[in-house]
């Protein structure tokens, strides 16, 4: 019999990822006492970019966490808090939002269906479930842009997969703009328990690419910058149910070039 199991949570980014630790992390792998490891990879494409003027660019974020636990399982992630360069930033005038109530109990393409045009981009990700055995759920991921909460923007994330169990997962979470030590916009993420709890979602990755035409100018949900130092960072923070907190971060090079014409 298929189960469908409803996660909302406050994004960003983005999540937490766990997976074995014997597979391969994208980033800097952070061990922590409790047994998990945890990465981060993120970066904005091309790599080259205006100095002073932001333009439109594609996002590409990664999130894994491993453990040296024998299981193979980390202690879930409960809240992520993705910080990301200041030189980025995100514009959302003129595109059409979604709820997650739109979203719930829905598959890939009744989501797309209710939600098409207000989606952004698209992504992948696995859902580790110790149920009676261990199993490990592929999903695909469609991000949206939802409505704003307080005048901060919206991500949602809908992954959804079949196999062993039918599976939809929503996560909802906002954007504020942290504007310290070097950072820009804040992703932040608390994740209500999966399968009792014993649940993890694993390997998450999207990419945002989303761009539209609003009022005859051209709009990118993202948008970059290359800073003199020819170097983008992000860090993120990961609180788990056992009270631990790993940090990880990681950077991008960019590539400085020379501004518009006329600007």
């Amino acid at each position: 019999m298929h189960k469908r199991l409803t996660l909302i949570a406050s994004l960003a980014a983005l999540v937490a990822i766990a997976i074995p630790a014997s597979a391969a992390l994208a980033g800097e792998t952070v061990s922590g006492p409790d047994g998990n490891t945890q990465s981060i990879e993120a970066s904005v494409a091309p790599k080259g970019l205006y100095k002073k003027k932001a333009s439109p660019a594609t996002l590409n974020v990664e999130v894994k966490t491993g453990t040296t636990a024998a299981n193979g399982v980390p202690s879930p992630a409960v809240h992520d808090v993705i910080d990301f360069d200041k030189n980025l930033s995100l514009a959302t005038k003129g595109l059409p939002t979604c709820s997650a109530q739109q979203l719930q109990n829905t598959t890939t393409e009744a989501a797309e269906l209710a939600c098409g045009k207000a989606k952004i981009g698209s992504g992948s990700a696995i859902t580790l479930l110790p149920l009676s055995v261990l199993y490990t759920e592929p999903t695909k991921v469609t991000a949206f842009n939802g409505a704003p909460q307080g005048g901060k923007p919206v991500v949602l994330l809908h992954a959804y997969g079949t196999t062993p169990i039918q599976t939809t997962l929503v996560l909802v979470g906002t954007v504020s703009n942290y504007g310290k030590e070097g950072f820009g916009p804040r992703l932040d993420v608390t994740i209500p328990p999966i399968a009792g709890g014993a649940g993890v979602i694993t390997d998450f990755k999207v990419k945002i690419n989303k761009s539209w035409t609003y009022k005859g100018k051209k709009m990118s949900f993202v948008n970059a910058k290359c800073p003199a130092s020819k170097k983008l960072k992000y860090r993120g923070a990961f609180t788990y149910a056992d009270g631990v907190t790993i940090n990880a971060d990681t950077t991008q090079s960019c590539t400085p070039k020379a501004e518009p014409k006329g600007k």
